[in-house]
């Protein structure tokens, strides 16, 4: 029995939970679908009364379908078919290797972490802050608009204290090897008379929360690892802390349990098993939420506080079962 990881060849995070699962007498797989057909191939037939049945033969042997208890969903690449071919033939032939393997893939009967449906559909910021408001978090007054006006009248009811941020992610290609990163910040009085510009696609924009400091929330499972993140010691981290992480300090957090649990239930009803969640401790104490991310990264804030999220990880890995 195995549990089989999809991720690249390059990604720590991910071999330290193989290692984890490899010390704690299971088997674990690093299989990347961008491999796919050029150094593993699949072989899978289905019957009306049988399941899909198999075997993916990977560079390290033979894995059937049958012996996949557990299927981690780290950082794995897309699919890959060799140069040679015109760029349409190649976006077909990548289509297929995506909808014939990653097809057989989701069709796996086991525990998914996480599931692929739920990944995407937990990615929806909007969809988030409802289901989070729902179960009880606090929220920072938000406004999602693509009217000038809308967004002028949320600037001046906040007193000039409003946040943009970027609804679909922080960090985005531009084209050959160049990558931007936009961070949240916060808007000034400045940028009202290029307001016009919001007419070209959905903006999402927030009150501005007083922070005492963040916590990065991990739910894995039922367990949940909190980081205490001193963000606001630098100009430059105290809008978003991951634009300058050399200036946080870290300490592990001691959750109420009701803001525990309340973790749980919003990463549970999202239909997932790992996500990494943001919140903000206002001077008053109060917990607000600001997002979760599916598949959020945790490996540098183990290498600081020395919190077990490899091994914890590992450990619900290895139950395996349906994660339906």
């Amino acid at each position: 029995m195995a549990v089989l990881i999809l991720s690249h060849e390059h990604d720590s995070t991910a071999h330290r939970v193989q290692q984890h699962i490899e010390h704690l007498g299971g088997q674990a797989v690093l299989l990347n679908p961008a491999a796919f057909p050029q150094r593993i191939s699949l072989s899978a037939r289905v019957r009306e009364t049988t399941p899909w049945q198999g075997t993916i033969q990977t560079t390290h042997g033979p894995l059937p379908f049958d012996a996949i208890t557990s299927v981690y969903v780290r950082r794995p690449h897309h699919y890959h078919i060799r140069e040679g071919y015109p760029e349409t033939v190649e976006r077909f032939l990548e289509n297929e290797a995506m909808k014939g393997f990653g097809g057989i893939l989701r069709s796996l009967s086991c525990l998914w972490m996480n599931d692929l449906e739920a990944i995407r559909r937990a990615s929806f910021q909007p969809f988030q802050l409802t289901l989070a408001a729902s179960l009880g978090w606090h929220l920072p007054d938000t406004l999602i608009t693509n009217d000038p006006e809308a967004f002028l009248a949320f600037w001046q009811q906040q007193e000039g204290r409003v946040i943009y941020k970027p609804l679909h992610g922080n960090f985005f290609p531009g084209g050959g090897h160049t990558y931007y990163t936009i961070y949240t910040s916060l808007v000034g009085e400045e940028l009202l008379s290029q307001r016009e510009g919001i007419r070209e696609t959905a903006h999402l924009f927030q009150a501005d929360i007083p922070k005492c400091y963040e916590i990065r929330a991990t739910v894995i499972g039922e367990t949940v690892l909190a980081v205490g993140i001193d963000s606001q010691r630098a100009h430059a981290s105290r809008q978003d802390w991951r634009a300058s992480y050399q200036d946080l300090r870290y300490w592990v957090e001691p959750l109420p349990r009701e803001v525990e649990q309340r973790c749980i239930a919003l990463t549970q009803a999202l239909g997932l098993l790992y996500g990494a969640l943001d919140l903000i401790v206002t001077p008053s104490g109060d917990f607000i939420f600001l997002e979760i991310d599916p598949n959020g990264q945790y490996g540098w804030l183990e290498t600081e506080t020395g919190l077990p999220f490899s091994r914890t990880i590992a450990t619900v890995l290895l139950r395996g079962g349906n994660s339906a």
